[in-house]
């Protein structure tokens, strides 16, 4: 068999030097991104600033209870915390203004009516922030359950020159999974793996994703850069667009939290569908990152693809250098979620990566291909 393959040796000779840039790209980004999450330093400061956790719920009767007890728990005294009820139809109202009767720093704010200019879900988290009272704002989602020592967590990273902390928002759920398997696994995973990209990348200076379901910045830095007006135009994006848009334009610094007790746990799509149509919203803010942004993923993702082409094509071949550029791969990405383990230390996801990794790069031509065509369900 290699010897008909043998023949389409001379165009592999031809195409090998772009080949080799391509997968030199691939190594070298996750390198330097295990680089930057092993190298993100613990947060120190001290400061006790007046903090306000803002919460844009809309019809989370089955998640209220419990993410009001969460934050109930919180260790951190000076806080306040805003549910913003966006025109909820359910017992959401109703379960929030029963919950606010003994938490007295319960806020609870109303959204009647949708924004005529403004997506709903940044309306939402606008009319919190307007009504919020904290030097310090703190974002999470309804389906979140925030450990004890979140907020302070959070308050230790912000030194007098830092405007905005990512974190991570694990998969967890109590009980039986609504997904399970291989699935459930792959979420986590692609979970651990935009946690590593947010926090290496923040590290370099060159932040670029976060979730909006573990989120903190200062008031300050949002009236710099002028709330959400500038990204008002994507349905997503409250979480990664405007921290591009605070690395962009301001020159506060941006941090990440990996400690334990600043993860955020929640909990997993129910079912493959939700998980698709989940991630179809996220990855539809890329249609508004900047041309070199878009250049950059494409190039990454392409030379992770073209490296699995490339094995194919040199076990067909006898080629060692495409076959060695896969074991070199391997390698770099057990190196990765090696890192990864300062973030989430469960093994399974790093003995997993071989095959997760495929499956990641499956992932993201699909999902980027979704994205940008934007059809999917939301709350409107």
């Amino acid at each position: 068999m290699r010897a008909y393959f043998a023949k389409f040796c001379p165009m592999i000779d031809i195409l090998l030097p772009a080949f080799i840039a391509l997968a030199s790209l691939y190594i070298a980004v996750n390198i330097l991104l295990a680089i930057g999450v092993l190298k993100g330093a613990r947060c120190r400061a001290t400061a006790s600033p007046f903090v306000s956790v803002i919460v844009a719920a809309r019809n989370e009767e089955a998640h209220i209870p419990e993410l009001v007890e969460h934050l109930r728990k919180q260790d951190y005294r000076h806080h306040e915390v805003i549910i913003v009820n966006d025109r909820s139809t359910d017992q959401t109202g109703h379960l929030l203004k029963a919950a606010a009767h003994d938490f007295s720093t319960l806020r609870i704010i109303s959204v009647t009516e949708p924004s005529e200019d403004m997506p709903a879900k940044k309306h939402a988290l606008e009319c919190g922030i307007k009504a919020s009272k904290g030097e310090i704002l703190l974002f999470t989602d309804a389906d979140c359950l925030p450990p004890v020592r979140w907020i302070s967590s959070l308050v230790r990273c912000f030194s007098e020159s830092t405007g905005l902390v990512a974190g991570y928002s694990p998969f967890r759920e109590k009980g039986k999974p609504r997904i399970s398997g291989v699935l459930l696994e792959f979420v986590r995973y692609e979970e651990l793996r935009a946690a590593i990209w947010t926090a290496g990348s923040i590290w370099w200076r060159l932040g670029w994703l976060c979730t909006g379901r573990n989120l903190a910045y200062r008031r300050a830095v949002w009236d710099e850069v002028g709330g959400f007006e500038k990204i008002k135009h994507s349905i997503s994006g409250d979480d990664d667009l405007f921290l591009q848009l605070v690395r962009r334009t301001t020159a506060w610094k941006i941090r990440y939290v990996s400690t334990n007790d600043g993860h955020v746990p929640t909990a997993p799509p129910p079912t493959f569908g939700d998980f698709v149509n989940q991630r179809t919203r996220h990855f539809s803010a890329g249609k508004f990152f900047t041309i070199p942004m878009k250049a950059f993923f494409t190039a990454y993702h392409g030379a992770n693809l073209l490296l699995y082409v490339g094995l194919v094509v040199g076990l067909l071949t006898g080629n060692a250098l495409l076959v060695g550029a896969f074991e070199a791969k391997l390698a770099v990405d057990f190196f990765l979620m090696g890192a990864g383990l300062k973030i989430d230390n469960s093994p399974m996801q790093f003995l997993a990566s071989p095959l997760m990794e495929f499956l990641y790069l499956c992932y993201n031509v699909t999902m980027g291909a979704l994205g940008m065509r934007g059809s999917f369900r939301w709350k409107t």
